[in-house]
């Protein structure tokens, strides 16, 4: 016991003489600097700087969808909402003065007396190094450990928080320069700003918002009171889950606002019989996306953060952009229609519901043509970060790729035939050109491939299944999704060529591997994502120009101040006669082929492609309108399972996208684009669609047969007039005549009437009879 009060006493004659000088520098600046003391003291002093940088806050930040007032989500790493002083109420101003630092109106930003009264009390009765700290001084505090927070300085934030005398007047010199420079307003504003007022919960705002579910300005007296209480010991006196322990302080903070004359007897009567947690109106604040998830725009939330964490827009790494999300005050309005997101939900849960026993997944992804802008992004699955055995819950974006959240993507099938023919109509190719699309077996053969050494890709043997024909065209092969005749149009283009031109339009591998280059490319066999191939689909719609898809319309700081430009990353990778050409060719496949599931109703004109992979893992279906372009794919997650069996409502064999994926489509673009206007894609250019006039041969004279196939063999095709013609020069049952004749564009249709031969003779007159 001896050693420890002299211990103490040793200690209390140091601080006493430190207290002296700070006395000084309070109470008569000018002698500050001339006053002899011991040369303990003035090493104590000495070492403190004399002016406190106050750090920027660390705030919570708020995402909006495209409307700039539905939140989404709210990340912070501190939960706290900065206010000023005039938007938190007296009576919380009040509560904290009078529990905290009674003296605050009166003192310099230390109260000398309270604190040397402090030191004595410490020093002689206990080990604890505390009391006597005015707000001004609690407030510094804060500041530094802030500051060091914000910078990682972990020995900062130790030294700010450490118990001893020499931190105390470090505080409390900085507190007194802190007054000066900013005045008690000031000084009061930092405080209720920076304080701990519960577990995570900084600021009165922030505090009011989850205790009360109201703003700090509409504090009451109890209300007040009961988060004044709280920040003495932030988590044993929260009210949530310590009640009586918060009665207490809550109570003796009443009975110091009433000593203090800032509230009547009769209000700390009526506050004083308030129970505590009859009291709450808990108002939780989640930091992560599952806030969204209540809105269906979980994954979208997720997307959004991925974005912002892969850009350098927002900060020179991660960790820097990571740290502006969480703690920079933001506003970020994403591009998410709320209308147009539930109308992709719906039609997603009309198909495939959440939790559907055939455990199918479908996701979509909407992008608007010449913006990029995402403006709907479902899946049928709730969003969840970490581990959960509920299977219809995950933290997995089948939308987007492995880099922004995703999977690592899926073949996405013949929805990859549309990037063939862009290819075939840039390389001068035309869409009713005829060729030969007969061949299913390539063996020993070499595809041009420039990129690759040796400039092709060798094939020891590829199998082609279906949608062979000898003589066809890219307009009938796209509209039948025709295997063989794709492969053959594929045979005459370059692949790396392809490869490029589908980079260009935003389609990578969603696993961020190099693509396969290899014929089988044509039929989808590298993995992509939905929204990537939206954005790809839109290109097509807009006539060409590819737009990066973007999930966010603007970020500000809390000051409104725009943290980075964020303006539509457009550019032209297709011509607009070929961009046209290829919806013109997706719109017959609609409206006559394999996508008929997906046409939408009251005339509205869309284009789209089916797909579905080898075995039925995965249906797809992409399509557009001038307004929007649209990716659905359907499959069983991280596995090659075949889709059949009972799906939703439907039983399938085998199931295909048309049947799975385009239904989809219909039932979201039509609710989608309700009301909007019915608008058509841009005309094609005749050497788009027909290519160059050529010769056509003359098959006059020539068999039936023999005079169609040469016609086909000229890249034409053949129809037979159903009247004939007599000729006096061709013989019965011979072509006698052609239409058109000379020249035609490429694929064109030659009609050709046969002979019946020479004309019968007019039937003899009788002679003329004589009167």
């Amino acid at each position: 016991m001896t050693g420890k009060w002299i211990a103490g006493l040793s200690g209390f004659l140091v601080i006493s003489v430190a207290i002296g000088i700070l006395a000084s520098v309070v109470f008569i600046p000018a002698v500050a600097t001339s006053v002899v003391v011991t040369e303990s003291g003035a090493k104590v002093l000495d070492a403190v700087p004399d002016k406190l940088e106050i750090p920027e806050l660390s705030e919570r930040s708020y995402m909006y969808a495209s409307d700039g007032t539905t939140l989404l989500a709210t990340f912070y790493d501190q939960n706290r909402v900065v206010v000023g002083l005039d938007q938190i109420s007296l009576a919380m101003q009040h509560a904290v003065v009078a529990l905290e630092d009674r003296r605050f109106y009166e003192h310099s930003g230390v109260d000398v007396q309270g604190m040397a009264r402090a030191f004595i009390n410490n020093s002689v009765n206990s080990d604890d190094i505390q009391g006597a700290s005015t707000l001004t001084q609690q407030f510094v505090k804060n500041s530094l450990i802030q500051q060091a927070e914000l910078t990682g300085d972990t020995e900062a934030v130790a030294a700010a928080s450490a118990q001893s005398y020499a931190r105390k007047l470090r505080e409390a010199k900085m507190a007194v320069e802190v007054e000066r420079k900013f005045g008690k307003d000031k000084v009061l504003e930092g405080y209720l700003n920076i304080a701990q007022f519960g577990p995570s919960l900084y600021g009165v705002e922030a505090a009011a918002n989850y205790y009360f579910n109201v703003k700090a300005i509409d504090l009451t007296v109890v209300q007040a009171a009961t988060i004044a209480a709280i920040t003495q010991k932030p988590n044993g006196l929260d009210p949530k889950q310590f009640p009586e322990e918060n009665r207490l302080r809550r109570d003796y903070a009443l009975a110091a606002m009433l000593r203090e004359k800032y509230i009547t007897q009769e209000e700390y009567d009526e506050a004083i019989n308030v129970d505590v947690t009859e009291s709450l109106s808990i108002n939780e604040t989640s930091s992560s996306c599952e806030a969204a998830d209540v809105l269906n725009a979980g994954f979208f939330c997720d997307y959004v953060l991925a974005e912002m964490r892969n850009s350098e827009a927002f900060g020179e790494d991660v960790s820097d952009r990571m740290a502006l999300i969480q703690r920079g005050g933001l506003r970020i309005v994403t591009t998410i229609d709320l209308n147009t997101q539930n109308a992709a939900v719906n039609a997603i849960q009309k198909q495939v519901k959440t939790g559907d026993e055939s455990g199918v997944a479908q996701a979509l992804s909407a992008v608007e043509p010449g913006t990029g802008r995402i403006k709907a992004m479902a899946q049928n699955r709730h969003y969840k970060i970490g581990d959960t055995d509920d299977a219809t819950y995950t933290a997995i974006n089948y939308n987007v790729d492995r880099a922004y959240g995703g999977s690592s993507g899926f073949q996405p099938g013949s929805t990859f035939k549309p990037f063939i023919l862009a290819q075939w109509l840039t390389a001068g190719h035309a869409l009713r050109e005829t060729f030969d699309g007969s061949k299913t077996v390539y063996t020993n053969d070499r595809w041009p491939a420039k990129c690759m050494d040796g400039g092709s890709v060798w094939v020891k043997e590829w199998r082609v299944s279906g949608g062979a024909r000898k003589n066809n065209t890219a307009w009938a092969a796209t509209q039948n999704s025709m295997n063989a005749s794709y492969a053959a149009m594929e045979r005459k283009l370059d692949l790396c060529e392809i490869r490029d031109l589908v980079a260009a339009m935003g389609v990578d591998r969603a696993d961020g591997a190099e693509w396969q280059l290899l014929p089988s490319m044509v039929l989808g066999v590298n993995e992509v994502s939905p929204l990537s191939m939206a954005g790809a689909y839109a290109t097509f719609a807009s006539g060409g120009v590819f737009c990066k898809p973007t999930a966010i319309e603007s970020v500000t700081d809390s000051a409104g101040n725009a943290i980075a430009t964020l303006e539509p990353q457009c550019q032209r990778v297709l011509d607009e006669g070929v961009a046209n050409g290829v919806s013109k060719a997706l719109t017959n496949a609609v409206n006559a082929g394999t996508g008929t599931n997906a046409r939408l109703p009251d005339g509205r004109v869309a284009a789209g492609k089916t797909g579905t992979t080898d075995k039925s893992a995965a249906a797809w279906f992409c399509g557009y309108t001038p307004q929007l372009a649209t990716a659905i794919w359907t499959g069983h997650p991280g596995s090659s399972k075949v889709l059949s069996g009972r799906i939703g409502d439907t039983y399938y064999g085998e199931a295909f996208g048309g049947q799975l994926a385009a239904p989809v489509f219909k039932w979201f673009m039509s609710a989608a684009l309700e009301g909007q206007e019915k608008l058509t894609f841009g005309s094609v250019p005749t050497l788009v669609e027909f290519g160059k006039k050529i010769a056509v041969p003359s098959v006059v004279g020539m068999d039936p047969k023999a005079a169609q196939k040469k016609l086909e063999e000229a890249g034409f095709t053949v129809a037979f007039g159903t009247e004939t013609v007599a000729s006096d020069t061709v013989a019965a049952g011979l072509v006698a005549e052609q239409d058109p004749a000379g020249t035609a564009y490429g694929g064109s249709e030659i009609t050709l009437k046969l002979s019946t031969g020479p004309a019968a003779p007019p039937p003899s007159q009788p002679p003329p009879t004589t009167g």
